[in-house]
């Protein structure tokens, strides 16, 4: 074989890789995606989250006090794995919003979609309290 054969016969391999390669990016998968195991929380309540609308996120969780008193239901826990594609959640105070920073999907307080491209809501963790020692 030639180099010229050759080289024509490589780029026209190397071409439908490529081809294949951008088709499967673009592909629409919809497909929620598990938040996965997430490891514990353990928060002291006598410093932290001390007042309504404060956050803490670590360890793949985002906890918010939603309201006064150190009970379990003073607060909401969400993986800040996004349900569409894995993206990584942020929470700002200020709009009370959950946004996922790859596609730019939102959540409200209670983990529900207010705008996509994800359909699914975010993965709640549940919380306790146990006198000021809050766990996810």
């Amino acid at each position: 074989m030639d180099r010229k054969n050759f080289l024509n016969s490589l780029s026209g391999g190397l071409a439908l890789t490529c081809v294949s390669c951008m088709m499967a990016a673009c592909e629409k998968d919809s497909t929620p995606v598990d938040g996965g195991p997430t490891p514990d929380v353990s928060l002291d309540l006598s410093t932290q989250l001390t007042g309504v609308g404060d956050f803490v996120a670590i360890n793949s969780i985002i906890v918010v006090r939603t309201a006064t008193g150190n009970q379990a239901s003073s607060f909401k826990a969400f993986s800040n794995v996004c349900p569409h594609q894995a993206g990584t959640i942020s929470y700002d105070k200020t709009s009370t919003v959950f946004t996922c920073a790859t596609h730019g999907a939102t959540f409200n307080q209670s983990g529900s979609v207010t705008k996509g491209p994800a359909t699914s809501n975010m993965t709640t963790r549940i919380v306790t309290v146990t006198g000021t020692k809050l766990t996810v």
